[in-house]
């Protein structure tokens, strides 16, 4: 796994199939999706290695259901004692109460899914113990209030986080960065 930082405040955490986002708040971290299935341990030796006790992480947020977004959460929550959230309809999935659907792709996107499934590892996604269902609206307690958006499409319970502009920046940096001039 590559860590990389993005932000002072904001690392993504890139699996061979798939990546994570670890949010730094003053005194919490936010892991915004959790890598495929077997990826808790590296993300807690990552949130190690960046200087932090994975106890910190509070919560990790679902973006969606698929594995490679929602495979080591079970594992993370349960060495972290983290919050997992997902969108209702996506944790009804993640709690096996109603079942996945198929991936509905276009014929061009075949070979690519199929090449991704194969780094994937061969193991079913652990439910994580309790999941907390979200709506669209909902205002999380990260990055001064990241607001749920939910995007239904490429699963029903599909979500995107918009956090406002001032948690994004520290001491003065524009947000959105300004554009590169390659100097």
């Amino acid at each position: 796994m590559d860590v990389i930082a993005l932000l002072p405040r904001l690392h993504l955490l890139r699996f061979p199939v798939g990546q994570a986002y670890l949010w730094h708040d003053a005194d919490e971290l936010t892991l915004v999706d959790a890598g495929p299935p077997g990826s808790g341990h590296a993300i807690a030796d990552a949130v190690t290695a960046l200087g932090h006790d994975p106890a910190a992480v509070r919560r990790v947020v679902l973006t969606h259901f698929h594995e490679d977004h929602a495979g080591g959460a079970a594992e993370l929550a349960a060495l972290t004692g983290a919050q997992v959230l997902a969108h209702a309809a996506d944790a009804a999935v993640l709690r096996r109460e109603v079942p996945a659907p198929e991936p509905v792709l276009e014929e061009w996107e075949r070979p690519l899914h199929a090449a991704a499934l194969r780094h994937l590892p061969v193991r079913e996604v652990e439910p994580p113990a309790r999941i907390r269902g979200l709506a669209d609206g909902d205002v999380l307690a990260f990055g001064g209030g990241a607001r749920v958006v939910h995007v239904p499409g490429h699963t029903d319970g599909s979500i995107a986080l918009h956090l406002p502009a001032p948690a994004c920046c520290s001491r003065g940096t524009p947000w959105p960065p300004p554009p590169s001039t390659g100097r």
